[in-house]
């Protein structure tokens, strides 16, 4: 019989690490995924529900000999209900004997991991002195990337737009509410959009809306941004390239360009390009070193409910 911790969302909460440190860990996996030191397959899913999925997302870290999955479900239609759109598991795998080590609230990680990859391609890639931000769709990761953009940049303006204005006001008193998404992108030098990932979406976003310098980070994969808009980019990453083209397998992403290369590698170019895409999709990689983290803290500490199995 081997023992094994859980650590609910609370728990992880307090057990995450400072933003700092979140984007060095980010930048060290994704080099380290360039560098092929990550096994990471394209996550499987299922879809049980129109525009819903649940997904494995599995992967081992050798720099660390580290090894977990989360599975993850995302239901757009929960906040109808009062129920969370992501909800979420990581279980955290002895890399030596494969038992499980630990089982972890992923909801949390996933929150916090999407916001600091964010932030590592903010931090490489948005233009010199940027001031201004837009964020679309204000939902949880809005929350999480308006607080990384005030750390990064104590200075920042962001407006942001959701067609349920009620939710603006959950991003803090330094976000100004836009009317619509023209207004909130209008001048903006790094454009977040956090809506919601669907099958058919109905992207608005041309290259007219945007400045002359932009970076661009849709989260929500092809819900806001053109395809015309992406292939207008000086520079269009992927954090996967395999798992971007697998999800054009599935639909998504129709008409954009092939990424020039993943996060990782694009980190190691010096170049300075003025329009920026990058496609984070979300790699498992990263829960993986995260969930490592914040194991170790809970070890540290005494932190989490002990379960035998």
């Amino acid at each position: 019989m081997s023992r094994l911790v859980f650590l609910s969302r609370e728990e992880v909460r307090g057990l995450l690490p400072e933003v700092p440190e979140r984007l060095d860990l980010v930048e060290h996996t994704y080099r380290a995924l360039a560098a092929g030191r990550v096994e990471l397959p394209p996550k499987p899913g299922v879809h049980p529900r129109k525009d819903s999925f649940v997904h494995a997302m599995p992967a081992y870290l050798r720099d660390e000999d580290v090894v977990a999955l989360k599975w993850i479900a995302g239901y757009p239609a929960n906040k109808e209900r009062g129920l969370p759109y992501i909800t979420g598991l990581v279980v955290v795998n002895d890399a030596e004997t494969g038992l499980p080590l630990a089982i972890m609230d992923g909801a949390e990680i996933t929150a916090a991991r999407t916001a600091a990859a964010s932030g590592v391609c903010i931090r490489r890639f948005a233009p010199h002195g940027w001031r201004e931000a837009a964020i679309l769709g204000c939902g949880e990761q809005a929350r999480f990337h308006s607080e990384l953009l005030r750390a990064l940049n104590p200075d920042v303006t962001i407006r942001a737009f959701d067609p349920h204005p009620e939710r603006i006001e959950r991003l803090g008193e330094r976000v100004e509410a836009a009317a619509g998404w023209e207004e909130a992108v209008a001048g903006a030098e790094v454009v977040v959009t956090a809506g919601p990932i669907v099958e058919d979406p109905e992207p608005p976003i041309r290259p007219q809306h945007l400045g002359g310098r932009w970076l661009a980070l849709p989260v929500d994969f092809d819900f806001y941004f053109r395809p015309e808009t992406v292939a207008g980019a000086d520079l269009f990453l992927a954090d996967d390239v395999g798992q971007f083209e697998y999800y054009r397998e599935l639909g998504h992403f129709q008409g954009w360009p092939e990424p020039a290369g993943n996060v990782g590698e694009g980190l190691g170019n010096e170049s300075s390009p003025a329009k920026v895409v990058c496609c984070n999709l979300g790699i498992g990689a990263l829960d993986a070193a995260f969930a490592n983290v914040v194991l170790e803290r809970a070890r540290a500490e005494g932190v989490g409910t002990q379960l035998e199995l």
